[in-house]
Order: C-alpha cells, then sequence, then structure tokens
C-alpha cells in the first residue's frame, strides 16, 4: 500500500512539472502585468513539485522500514470501523 502511495506521489510530482510550463506558457499574455501572473502563478504551482517527491521518498522509506504491514493493519481498522457505524 505505502508503495503505491509513493508512486502516485511522484507521479504527481512530475505532473506538476507539466503543470508548471503548462500553466505558465498559457496564462502569458502581451501585457507585462498578464506576463508577471503567469511566472508568479506558474511558480507557485512548481513548487508542489518537491513536496509530492519527497512525500513519495518518505512513504518509500517507511515502507524499506517495515511499516507497510502497519499500514494494512490500520486500514483494515478503519473498515471495520466504517461498517460498524453504518
Amino acid at each position: 500500500m505505502l508503495e503505491k502511495l509513493a508512486h502516485a506521489s511522484m507521479g504527481l510530482g512530475f505532473a506538476s512539472i507539466g503543470l508548471t510550463v503548462l500553466t505558465w506558457a498559457k496564462e502569458k499574455g502581451n501585457n507585462p502585468e498578464e506576463v508577471a501572473h503567469a511566472e508568479r502563478f506558474g511558480n507557485f504551482v512548481g513548487l508542489w513539485a518537491p513536496t509530492f517527491f519527497l512525500l513519495g521518498i518518505y512513504l518509500l522509506k517507511l515502507r524499506e522500514l517495515g511499516y507497510d504491514d502497519e499500514a494494512e493493519k490500520l486500514k483494515g481498522e478503519i473498515e471495520s470501523l466504517k461498517d460498524k457505524l453504518s
């Protein structure tokens, strides 16, 4: 489970990089204010990538340390609580 979350997080990091370039290119206009806004918004989206990559690395490290079993137990407990509340 942690490995899947880690790979999803890494994928979101790469998607964030692509979205940064796409956002910057799409928002760019002719006047200086539009160009400045496009650059700021592109930078804002670009700051997501390191967070996603670090989260992915952290989740892979937790898996290496053996916390994947604990995550599966917790998932089972959450499911049983959901069933009880339903």
